[in-house]
Order: C-alpha cells, then sequence, then structure tokens
C-alpha cells in the first residue's frame, strides 16, 4: 500500500479496524457463556441460540488480528532495525503478558474458573500462594503434534505470547525484503495481484499451510481462537507484504466486494455444518481438508474486506481514536479477566440468558474503562501494560502495532 521504497503516511483507517476489531473479541467473550455446548471457562445452565451463531458469524476476527498486526510491523520495522525492533516488541508485549498477564491478571481468570468448575476449594489467597503456580498457571510447553493446534499460552493472552513470537522470528526476514534488489520481485507480485480476484492469489500459501498443518488434528474451534499458529504465521506475513507496495492497496479495494462476498458464503458454509454435522464433522480426512480450505479462505476473505471498507470509510483522524488506540493492549489483557469474574457471579441469577450477556458485556465495559483510567495515568501501569512513558506535552496517537 505504500509507494515503493517510501515510508507511508500513518494509516488512521488501520487504527480503526485495531480498535473494532478488539471491540468485536470483547464482544464475543461477553457471549461464550452462553454458546450451545459450551465448554468454555464459566458456563450458564441454558444456552442462548442468537447469541451462539453471533460468536460464529464473529469467528473470523483473529485472521483479522494477525492481518492489522501484519501491516502495522511494516511501520514500526521502516523506521528500526530488527534488533530494536525486537526489543520494542518485547516491551510491548512480553513484559504485559508476564508481569500483568500470568502474574497479576490471568491469577483471578485462573480463580474463578476453577471455583466455578470445582477444581478448587478456598479463598483467592491461598489460590495464588499455591496451586496456581504449582497446577494452574496458564502456560503450557506441549511440544506434541497437537501443539500449533491446541495448546495454552496465558488462556486469551496467547495472542500477545504469539505475537511477539511472530515478531522475533520474522524482523530480519521482513527487513531483507525491503532491501533495495528485493523490491523488484515485490513489484511484480503486486501487478499480478492488481486486478480484479487478484488478492485471492494471496491465499494460496495460507490454504496451503492450514491443509497441511498438523493434520488430521483438526479441532473445530481449536484452541487457538478456532485457527492454527502456522496459519496465523502465514497470515501475519501476508499481511506485511500488503504494506510493501501501493498497488497491493489499489487491489484491495477493487476487491472487497469480491472479498466480502467470499466471506459470507463461507461464513454460511461453515455454520451449515456445524449445524448439519456438529464440530467433530471435520474428524475424517476429506473433511478436514475441506474444512481446513474453507476456514482459511474465510478468515481471508473478511479480513481483505474490512481492510477494503476500512481504507474507504475510516481515514480519518480522532481524538477519540487517538486514546482507543493507546488503550487497546490494556482493554485486551483486562477484558476476559473482568468477564469471567463477572459471569461467575451473573449466571447464576434468574434472567433469561440475553438479559444475562447484556449485563455481563454493559459491567466489564464499565469497569475495564474505569481500570483503564490509572492505568493511562501512571508511567509504572503504562509500562507494564505496553504502553510508552507519559511524556509532559500532549501525547500523540501510540505507535502502530
Amino acid at each position: 500500500m505504500a509507494a515503493e521504497g517510501s515510508i507511508p503516511e500513518r494509516w488512521f483507517w488501520l487504527d480503526w479496524l485495531r480498535v473494532l476489531a478488539i471491540g468485536l473479541v470483547f464482544l464475543y467473550h461477553s457471549g461464550m457463556p452462553f454458546i450451545i455446548d459450551s465448554t468454555w471457562h464459566i458456563t450458564n445452565s441454558q444456552p442462548d441460540l442468537m447469541i451462539s451463531l453471533f460468536n460464529m458469524i464473529l469467528s473470523p476476527l483473529m485472521p483479522l488480528l494477525f492481518v492489522v498486526s501484519g501491516i502495522g510491523t511494516y511501520f514500526s520495522l521502516s523506521k528500526r532495525s530488527p534488533r530494536q525492533f525486537v526489543w520494542e516488541r518485547f516491551k510491548r508485549l512480553m513484559i504485559p503478558f508476564t508481569v500483568a498477564g500470568l502474574l497479576l491478571i490471568l491469577p483471578i481468570h485462573v480463580y474463578f474458573d476453577s471455583t466455578f468448575n470445582g477444581t478448587f476449594v478456598g479463598n483467592f489467597q491461598s489460590f495464588y500462594l499455591g496451586p496456581y503456580f504449582t497446577k494452574f498457571f496458564p502456560f503450557d510447553i506441549d511440544f506434541s503434534l497437537t501443539y500449533f493446534a491446541n495448546s495454552n499460552q496465558g488462556i486469551y493472552l496467547w495472542y500477545v505470547f504469539w505475537l511477539f513470537v511472530f515478531s522475533l522470528v520474522t524482523a530480519h526476514f521482513f527487513k531483507w525484503l525491503t532491501k533495495q534488489e528485493n523490491r523488484s520481485a515485490i513489484s511484480r507480485l503486486a501487478t499480478i495481484t492488481n486486478r480484479l480476484g487478484g488478492i485471492f492469489l494471496l491465499a494460496i500459501p495460507i490454504v496451503i499451510i492450514n491443509v497441511i498443518a498438523v493434520p488430521p488434528f483438526f479441532v473445530f474451534p481449536s484452541g487457538y481462537g478456532g485457527g492454527k499458529l502456522p496459519t496465523y504465521l502465514a497470515f501475519f506475513v501476508t499481511a506485511y507484504f500488503l504494506a510493501t507496495d501501493y498497488r497491493f492497496g489499489e487491489s484491495i479495494d477493487k476487491n472487497k466486494v469480491p472479498a466480502l462476498l467470499v466471506g459470507v458464503g463461507t461464513t454460511l458454509s461453515i455454520l451449515i455444518w456445524i449445524v448439519t454435522f456438529g464440530e467433530a464433522f471435520a474428524s475424517t480426512v476429506p473433511f478436514y481438508i475441506i474444512v481446513s480450505v474453507v476456514w482459511a479462505l474465510c478468515g481471508w476473505s473478511w479480513a481483505i474486506a474490512i481492510l477494503g471498507f476500512g481504507r474507504r470509510f475510516l481515514s480519518l483522524k480522532h481524538r477519540l481514536l487517538g486514546f482507543s488506540n493507546e488503550l487497546v493492549l490494556p482493554f485486551y489483557i483486562l477484558h476476559q479477566t473482568v468477564i469471567v469474574a463477572l459471569a461467575f457471579f451473573i449466571v447464576s441469577l434468574n434472567l433469561v440468558p440475553m438479559e444475562k450477556y447484556l449485563i455481563i458485556m454493559l459491567a466489564s465495559f464499565s469497569i475495564v474503562s474505569v481500570l483503564l483510567l490509572p492505568i493511562r495515568q501512571f508511567n509504572v501501569l503504562r509500562f507494564l501494560f505496553g504502553i510508552g512513558f507519559k511524556k509532559g506535552k500532549k501525547q500523540s496517537t501510540s505507535k502502530q502495532q
């Protein structure tokens, strides 16, 4: 999307999409206690069909997040060496993951989960000082065949952990891509894709990787937001290419409507398969291949459609954007733990599921918003939650992820 050899101006539409994507993740997690056949941390005794369908529609969210992050990486690397970039990613991602996440926030999440499901009895202090670190610590080092499809690194904070890993392993490769001798190849690729339907050529490696990654252990949805880590890495790398040449942006603009149609069609196909066959429909090899192809194509299509319409309608600067984009990572780190803590008490109320859902959603958003105020104000908390130190003068919007 950038002119060849140049560093693009700030893309406000990308910031808006990051904020909106995290907001949709919040809505998704707010509804998780009420989905049909839920095995989530806190579950309501009575599921809700509408909430279940809404959450299924939101399933392509994680590919979108990795696409937005991959594009944003172009901004960050364009101003830094690989070493500087990795150090910046470590401060922005791994400090929040380890200190704010594993040591401060996630113990509350795991406590309510364990208490609700009967695997722990006692108060939070006894839980934190004992079994949290010895039995319930939410970080698996599991090198089985299913590791890249269904493991646990910080429960919902796996996205933060693996985004850092992806940044670490791709930094030198991305920097190498931007060298002058490689730009002709990128330019040819951009020319090929800059036509109607051309942007879908970039989905081919994503589809292939999603098919060959850890078969036949595709569990739908998997422990990584419905997808597999190698596939998310493919989304991340492919998205970086999108930022290297303005013709990729032109292709996105040309293909946003076809991508939307493909996204709707593949989403409906997945919904129909789940309703007809259940979540075990991908257990046989033929269905595994079909589902792997459709899932990857669905994620790419929705990402392109949302990027296209975002470029068209969200290329505007606003004071709310600067505030929201700065706090999007702390919001993500806090949101599910607050949802789980509230749902622990609310699911037992004598209310219909939709009423409980609305209470959880509104109360969680209010609590997280209040918690963000001191995080934004004090430099110690800003550092622990991945925000740069507050300066005396009015800050500009935070750096692109």
